[in-house]
């Protein structure tokens, strides 16, 4: 994207005139700073907290249209742009959420890699405490990379305002594979909670990456599941290093008005344009949340995965309003779990299934599955309640044939399934190789 530098240096003037003077107002103009003086050594943590806040906001950002298009959320509010979503136009490059998500994830993944590039060279001159900001730096290039893989049709990689071609939709798998390369990095260098982090991340991306293949070019429904052995290495090594197999725990990204905002959090909780779709939940005549809807299918009752899934998107109780700043999930140990169980199933080892599916349900104190209704039905309804939220549903639904009950006969994931975001607008106009007038 011929992107503008202003928000990352924004973002970078921020970190360097707080941590730089001893008044908050003993500041120079933070628009005087060039791009230059972020390359300088006593720069070198703003310049990775500042990719940190801005792969932060665009996983938000990119997230509130991805998963309006799913049945995961449903639209309530008054934009129609939100209910095109909603029915399932996804493709759409005129839509306004998605065009205003765009430059976000095209703004990080640049960011991204500029702090990669410019902590690289601090390690080779031997900075002192480079090699463990890189490390950083490395998990957030890792997790853009493997968030616009997962959930974009096409991309550009520009830098600044010098056009980058598209990827191409057939090639699009090559993001998840840098931000694979990326994690390896940030594993090999990081400190024990970048490591944890870092593997819990990996083990989604490879997974992500296995599963593109079952989607594209078109979604291979006879045959949906991912078969990774690495993808499970790397979920155990995690969930090992997280506390073991009943760890109940969550690699969450951080929002608050001091910092980034959530649009995602933004859009369903305090502007109410969506909301959490009512096959899950009760709602009132205000469309607020009363009750839980999907019950466990073995226990029966309210299902307690999905309740503490809602508890986080709502930052406090499930039937809370929520506020503009709730947290987004990278990752979980349920995740990882289920990432290993899906990868025992596809190997016919149903031992390790129901092992793997139990450490789940333990979690939340529900009865072990004892093929109580068949596996694979177990497998996409675990994944459903555990990865709610979490910006994975749209590709499942594809693989697993699930279609919503708003998606119109017309519309892409409907008569498409395994469509994406589009390259919107934004970038289509401002871009020699989309807009027709050549570079």
């Amino acid at each position: 994207m011929t992107i503008s530098i202003k928000a990352p240096v924004t973002v970078l003037a921020a970190a360097l005139s707080l941590s730089a003077c001893g008044h908050l107002l003993d500041v120079n103009n933070p628009n005087n700073l060039v791009e230059s003086s972020i390359e300088s050594p006593a720069a070198a943590a703003a310049v990775v907290n500042g990719s940190q806040a801005l792969v932060t906001e665009a996983v938000g950002n990119i997230w509130a249209p991805y998963e309006v298009a799913t049945d995961e959320f449903t639209w309530i509010g008054s934009r129609d742009a939100w209910g095109s979503l909603d029915n399932g136009f996804v493709s759409d490059p005129s839509n306004e959420f998605t065009d205003a998500a765009y430059p976000s994830i095209a703004q990080a993944r640049w960011m991204a890699d500029k702090a990669v590039s410019i902590l690289e060279g601090h390690v080779s001159d031997g900075t002192p405490g480079a090699p463990a900001l890189l490390a950083k730096a490395h998990l957030y290039a890792g997790i853009i990379y493997m968030v616009v893989g997962e959930v974009q049709q096409d991309f550009t990689i520009s830098d600044k305002r010098e056009a980058g071609p598209p990827i191409g939709p057939d090639q699009m798998y090559t993001m998840l594979d840098q931000a694979i390369t990326h994690l390896d990095a940030a594993i090999s260098g990081g400190d024990a909670d970048i490591k944890m982090e870092a593997m819990a991340v990996r083990a989604r991306a490879k997974a992500s990456r296995a599963i593109w293949d079952k989607i594209k070019p078109s979604p291979n429904t006879g045959d949906p599941l991912v078969k990774s052995a690495s993808a499970a290495a790397d979920a155990q090594a995690a969930i090992d290093m997280a506390g073991g197999a009943t760890a109940d725990w969550n690699f969450n990204v951080h929002y608050s008005a001091s910092t980034v905002g959530n649009d995602f959090a933004f859009e369903s909780n305090s502007r109410k344009e969506h909301q959490v779709d009512t096959h899950l939940v009760n709602l009132d005549a205000a469309n607020d949340i009363v009750s839980i809807a999907i019950d466990d299918p073995i226990d029966g009752g309210a299902d307690p995965a999905f309740q503490k899934r809602l508890e986080i998107f709502k930052n406090g109780a499930f039937d809370s309003q929520g506020d503009r700043y709730s947290p987004n999930t990278l990752a979980s140990t349920r995740l990882l779990h289920l990432i290993i169980a899906e990868d025992a199933l596809a190997n016919s080892d149903m031992t390790k299934f129901a092992q793997e599916i139990n450490y789940v349900r333990e979690m939340d104190g529900l009865s072990d599955y004892t093929n109580q209704m068949p596996a694979m039905d177990m497998l996409k309804y675990e994944r459903q309640v555990n990865t709610w939220g979490m910006g994975l549903r749209l590709s499942d639904m594809y693989r697993f044939g699930i279609q919503d009950a708003l998606w119109s006969d017309v519309s892409d994931a409907y008569k498409a399934p395994g469509t994406l975001l589009p390259i919107t607008l934004v970038e289509v106009r401002a871009n020699c190789y989309l807009n027709g007038l050549g570079c």
